[in-house]
């Protein structure tokens, strides 16, 4: 039944400028969009009506659906893919890697008792590992301990 409206796909497909070298791709789209959507009972037609001038409508409309589909991707947008975009991009790149490392630690952080994160945080920034040790209280054994971990 379906493939009896091959010839009307092909001519709404041309009409949706759908070129030549693709036109047999969408038209397969087509073809088994309205396969699978006939197998899972979503193609209920309305009784009443000539079933296959309903068919045709219903054709038509998976058409032109697969054709818009077709003129939205991207390389029909003249979009190009290339193997380094980085290449085109001017100034300093951060690495992502940055920020999933940064975040990994913080959790980490979380995880240690405040005071020792106080430390940790401090001798992170620079601080010298005594002068943290004589401000925050702990010995300055341990404290040297946080920077060696």
């Amino acid at each position: 039944m379906i493939l009896a409206e091959i010839r009307l796909l092909r001519f709404m497909l041309v009409r949706c400028g759908v070129p030549d070298r693709d036109r047999d791709d969408v038209l397969q789209e087509c073809l088994i969009g309205a396969v699978v959507t006939v197998r899972e009972g979503r193609y209920r037609p309305e009784p009443g009506l000539p079933p296959r001038r309903i068919l045709q409508r219903w054709l038509i409309g998976i058409a032109v659906h697969q054709a818009r589909k077709y003129h939205e991707k991207a390389d029909r947008r003249r979009e190009v893919a290339v193997v380094d975009p980085l290449a085109y991009v001017v100034g300093r790149v951060p690495s992502p890697h940055g920020v999933v490392e940064a975040r990994a630690l913080l959790e980490l952080l979380w995880l240690v008792e405040p005071r020792e994160r106080r430390v940790l945080i401090l001798v992170g920034e620079g601080e010298q590992v005594s002068k943290v040790a004589r401000n925050l209280g702990p010995p300055i054994g341990t404290a040297f301990c946080y920077r060696a971990r």
